[in-house]
């Protein structure tokens, strides 16, 4: 995709590109990780639900009707012979011609300990999933902010290059004027046209980076950037450099961390969903209630019911192998929370250390700014009393170029960090 493609899906507007925060507040409702976890905590809800709905009465009603071939049928005596002789009887329908079914039948569990360690687990698995749901927010509010001043340092970068593609261009009509009158040579313009060249190529490169981390921004949080990406694009204020407090201050607090707490459920739906399995093996007792209406009631009466209750206790080897399985599984959840644990200590490390060298990256940065500037001045002064060469102004311009992307870049490299540090401590950048 060529660059004038890429420009085209950012329609230029009258305003620059908006704040970071009006980003991270999108992304929290739009971003397809946060809709996926809010969903996936949904779902946990209902298989919460679903797990303590086990525990209440169930209710079967069933009707049926049935066609047979032939009737059954017959006459049965009701009494004594009278003074005739005859016998009084009576006629009893077995199996009708027509024969209907209807079924009543509620059933309840009184003792079954596995339901109710899976009610217990499902609980667990509905709160680690919640926990996973503000993980979830924390890094891709990481995610936006990283590409966020990535985008602006790209801006930056290629405002930088524009600059020095005047200055390029500048030098170059007037080497071309000293060559005209002879005081400078032909290889001084084509290295002039040269650099001119060069700095077109950097400010293409620079382009393509800030046209796609926009891009890249517009997909994380479904907010298109506005303004335009070159002119309208914000600065990032210089840093004052100050150090962050030290880490065993960002350290407290780390087992409540979302990523950690979604852990620890998960640890404990899993020893109580090896509770669960280990119950299956123990009896379970209920209670059925039944009522039956038919038309085949035979020597009895329609409609009549009959209460039981029930004890029951399956024991099978694959449900041995089940409880083992699960146990397993639970010893697994475990090592997964000590990772987790173990993990956000080291991230939230790696970022406080990340942003002290950061830190030094940037003053070390500003200081060669500074410096390259001031011997690119002394080299175009030098060139101009001709005792310097272009060879000498043309390095001083790259190095000042190199100097001023170095700073640009770490003055984001150093936002982002700061930001990243914040959000492993737990500590939203903004609220939803």
């Amino acid at each position: 995709m060529t660059v004038l493609s890429l420009c085209l899906l950012f329609p230029a507007r009258a305003h620059a590109l908006q704040p970071l925060d009006d980003f991270l507040r999108q992304a929290a409702q739009r971003n397809f990780d946060n809709r996926e976890a809010r969903a996936m905590a949904i779902q946990r809800v209902h298989e919460a639900s679903q797990a303590w709905a086990r525990l209440l009465p169930s209710v079967t009603v069933k009707g049926d009707y049935i066609r047979n071939q032939y009737l059954g049928d017959a006459f049965i005596p009701t009494g004594e012979p009278g003074i005739s002789g005859i016998l009084p009887t009576r006629h009893v329908i077995m199996t009708p011609i027509d024969q209907w079914d209807a079924t009543f039948q509620a059933t309840l569990s009184l003792v079954d300990v596995a339901a109710w360690d899976n009610v217990r687990a499902g609980a667990a698995n509905r709160e680690a999933q919640q926990a996973r749901v503000a993980a979830t927010a924390l890094e891709v509010q990481r995610t936006v902010a990283r590409t966020y001043y990535q985008a602006i340092g790209a801006s930056a970068v290629a405002r930088a290059a524009r600059r020095t593609l005047a200055a390029a261009e500048d030098n170059a009509r007037y080497i071309g004027l000293r060559e005209h009158a002879g005081l400078a040579s032909d290889l001084d313009l084509k290295r002039a046209l040269a650099e001119v060249e060069r700095d077109r190529q950097a400010i293409e490169d620079a382009d393509y980076s800030t046209l796609t981390l926009r891009r890249s921004l517009e997909v994380l949080t479904g907010l298109t950037p506005e303004g335009d990406a070159d002119k309208d694009a914000p600065t990032i204020a210089a840093d004052d450099l100050s150090a962050e407090t030290p880490l065993e201050e960002w350290s407290k607090g780390l087992e409540e961390l979302p990523s950690v707490r979604a852990a620890t459920f998960d640890q404990r739906a899993a020893h109580l969903t090896a509770a669960a399995a280990r119950a299956a093996l123990y009896p379970t007792l209920s209670t059925q209630f039944t009522e039956r209406a038919t038309n085949a009631f035979g020597f009895g009466q329609s409609p009549y019911y009959a209460f039981e209750v029930l004890a029951t206790w399956n024991l099978d080897f694959a449900s041995h192998k089940a409880a083992l399985a699960q146990a397993a599984a639970a010893e697994a959840s475990v090592v997964r929370h000590n990772r987790s644990l173990t993990t956000a200590a080291q991230t939230l490390f790696n970022d406080w250390d990340n942003v002290r060298t950061q830190i030094a990256k940037v003053r070390a940065a500003r200081t060669s700014l500074e410096a390259s500037r001031l011997a690119l001045s002394v080299a175009r002064d030098r060139y101009g009393a001709g005792k310097a060469t272009l060879l000498d102004v043309v390095q001083a311009e790259r190095d000042a170029f190199s100097a001023e992307v170095t700073e640009i870049q770490g003055e984001a490299d150093l936002a982002s960090a700061r930001a990243s540090l914040r959000l492993s401590a737990g500590h939203p950048l903004v609220s939803r």
